[in-house]
């Protein structure tokens, strides 16, 4: 007999469980497949305080107190060019209110995150295969399945498949929608250690992210006193020595920063490095008849503001609100039920990107690191990478303009004047 749902979801990371949860939280029938046993690796541990809200309406808050995950308040920028720093302190943001987020173990927090899928009703299936997403005239209506060590396929029956199968973007590869962002083409290589000492200056808990030689790197503390340490930088500008592997690359990477150096001094290296390239890409749909994509399988912009798991919870939250009103609607979930979402996601992503991209633009770069910024673009900028991208009142539309304006004359006068463009770290 083939199993029905309302919904079947591919992937278990924070998307794919914020979707399951909501889901089954509504009352709907919902099935999570993931590939992996959790709890799994994975990066991308830094959180922004507008997560907080969805763990609210989620229900999940309290299991996330509860796991004493590190608090974060801020994060602390390096200009190595020219000796600048920029302290991003939530709490001084235009809405004061989220003031700080988490660092978390991904490995924990995914799980956490799961598990309680689980307990609002969803079923989750790990070690789950999806095989194919199964269409009848356009429409998806399931997909094929695999259990570990099963010898045949399953094929399971839904009403809506949502993709949150990460930067495997499962959906959006099988149907063409995938494209890499050649304005971000960026590899990173990281891994974890212990007994780093946290610099005088900079907020213990904060992320550290200094910028130097072409690479900027972070350094994330969690609370049992190991650090998550990467560093991303261009393949094209980044050369390492042929034939190199991973863990010479890494350390040849650290190597570039005397400031990354200094704060690894006596530390040691706990995990084996990991490395992913070419991972800025997005779709050029993101739902139809009966299928959605959400969090990195419809786009994945950049660590550098830590935007990851924002996004995939912030757009799971609404395919999974349009999901809900379709079903309730007409008993189906079509294309054009996903038009508000379509827009919402969007516009989200949009947002961040302007940012992401001028991070690597040197002038704004610069006039990031003004040691004293005007306060109300500071604010404007801190709400930004606190993730408050959602509503975005006048005066935040405002003084952000103001700030992009700013660096379009600045670049403009550099070029009459013949003053050179300052160098990226």
């Amino acid at each position: 007999m083939t199993a029905f749902y309302d919904a079947v979801v591919v992937g278990g990371g924070p998307g794919g469980s914020t979707v399951a949860t909501a889901l089954a939280r509504a009352g709907r029938s919902v099935l999570v497949l993931e590939r992996e046993r959790f709890p799994r690796f994975h990066v991308g541990e830094s959180m922004l305080p507008f997560s907080l809200p969805i763990l609210d309406r989620l229900g999940v808050h309290e299991k996330v107190r509860a796991a004493g995950f590190q608090k974060k308040y801020g994060a602390f920028f390096w200009n190595e060019d020219n000796g600048t720093t920029r302290p991003v302190v939530f709490a001084e943001a235009r809405d004061p209110n989220h003031p700080m987020a988490y660092q978390v173990k991904r490995a924990e927090f995914d799980d956490l995150l799961l598990r309680h899928s689980v307990s609002s009703g969803a079923e989750v299936r790990e070690e789950t295969s999806v095989e194919d997403v199964l269409f009848e005239g356009g429409r998806a209506v399931g997909v094929r399945a695999r259990r570990s060590g099963a010898a045949v396929p399953e094929e399971i029956r839904t009403k809506v498949v949502v993709d949150a199968s990460g930067q495997g973007a499962f959906l959006s590869r099988k149907l063409g929608l995938r494209k890499f962002d050649p304005k971000l083409k960026r590899a990173a290589l990281f891994a974890h250690y212990e007994g780093i000492r946290w610099p005088a200056g900079s907020q213990p808990g904060d992320i550290l992210l200094p910028i130097d030689k072409g690479v900027w790197y972070w350094i994330i503390p969690f609370s049992d006193g190991t650090c998550s340490v990467g560093g991303v930088f261009d393949p094209d500008v980044v050369r390492f020595e042929s034939g190199s592997g991973l863990e010479a690359r890494y350390d040849a990477t650290l190597a570039r920063s005397a400031r990354v150096l200094s704060l690894l001094e006596g530390a040691r290296r706990v995990s084996k490095v990991h490395g992913i390239s070419d991972y800025s890409a997005n779709s050029s749909r993101v739902a139809g008849d009966g299928w959605v994509l959400v969090g990195d399988a419809a786009a994945f912009l950049d660590p550098v503001f830590s935007s990851g798991v924002f996004l995939a919870m912030a757009t799971g939250e609404r395919a999974a609100q349009a999901i809900d009103r379709a079903l309730s609607r007409h008993g189906r979930v079509d294309g054009a039920d996903f038009r508000r979402y379509t827009r919402q996601a969007n516009r989200l992503w949009a947002r961040f990107r302007r940012y992401v991209y001028a991070f690597y633009d040197p002038i704004f770069f610069e006039a990031f690191c003004t040691p004293q910024p005007p306060e109300a673009i500071r604010a404007a900028v801190v709400t930004t990478l606190a993730g408050g991208v959602e509503r975005v009142s006048p005066a935040m539309w405002f003084w952000t303009e103001l700030l992009f304006l700013g660096v379009t004359v600045d670049r403009t006068m550099r070029r009459l004047t013949g003053k050179p463009l300052p160098q990226p770290g």
